[in-house]
């Protein structure tokens, strides 16, 4: 399944780069993305697997009368194949939305107007804001309405999961009455494009606003196509709260964050 997956990634990709004369380098990154999933599905399908065959290793050369001293021992191992299998699945589910995100997208990102990659974890959305806005504004241009309506389309489908909307700046000061900053200026330009993913029908309550000015950036601010990445909007799939490994296991066994 995984590796028709990435198939499925590197067939899309090389169809794009030949038809459309898209950036080689936007691919490359993208199926770098996709590859580190696939490889971290593959890396615990085999602990996995060598888990497993542990128990029953120690299972088949315990005799009867050690049953009861390898109670506790087998209990660990039953929690340590537990464990594997959601840290699994939930690697196997990333790769599927990643992958489903790049084949609805296929259009935008040959267009360039759209880049989906993995950052810190996280699958993003990112949209460069001269799409969206023109320089120092908030109004969203036509342009940038059709693209986040594309986009509000596909990410209604995707249940259960929220998105924080992020703006970033690059490192050229603003200082107006409105915006005295590019902290006032990121923060507000997500807000603007909450509300307009909200109109376009996605649920509130799925959707957080954040600004992080030019404090975040993913090019270099010394070329004009490093401070163009830097501009930008990212619409960031924000994990569940099961991803995060070992979390809940955490607080059933401490209590943390919990009123004695």
């Amino acid at each position: 399944m995984k590796a028709r997956v990435l198939s499925a990634c590197a067939l899309s990709a090389s169809m794009a780069v030949a038809a459309c004369g898209v950036p080689q380098a936007q691919y490359d990154a993208a199926l770098a993305d996709a590859s580190k999933e696939k490889g971290r599905s593959a890396e615990l399908e085999k602990q996995l697997a060598d888990a497993k065959a542990e128990a029953e290793r120690a299972k088949a050369s315990s005799p009867p009368e050690a049953a009861k001293p390898t109670e506790g021992v087998d209990e660990k191992t039953k929690a340590e194949l537990d464990e594997l299998r959601k840290q699994k699945a939930a690697a196997d589910a990333r790769l599927k939305t990643f992958d489903e995100l790049v084949a609805r997208f296929k259009k935008m990102i040959d267009a360039g107007k759209l880049e989906i990659n993995v950052r810190r974890g996280q699958i993003v959305l990112a949209l460069e804001t001269d799409v969206l806005f023109d320089a120092g504004k908030t109004e969203i241009k036509k342009e940038g309405e059709a693209a986040l309506k594309e986009i509000a389309d596909a990410i209604k489908t995707v249940s259960g999961r929220r998105f924080q909307v992020a703006g970033h700046t690059d490192t050229a000061p603003i200082k107006t009455k409105e915006y005295p900053s590019n902290w006032e200026l990121s923060t507000a330009r997500a807000v603007v494009v909450v509300k307009l993913l909200v109109k376009q029908g996605v649920k509130s309550a799925n959707l957080s606003a954040a600004g992080f000015a030019e404090y975040d950036p993913v090019g270099n601010n010394t070329s004009p196509g490093g401070r163009a990445k830097n501009r930008r909007i990212e619409i960031i799939l924000v994990p569940n709260i099961e991803e995060i490994v070992g979390i809940t296991e955490l607080d059933a066994k401490h209590g943390a964050g919990k009123k004695k």
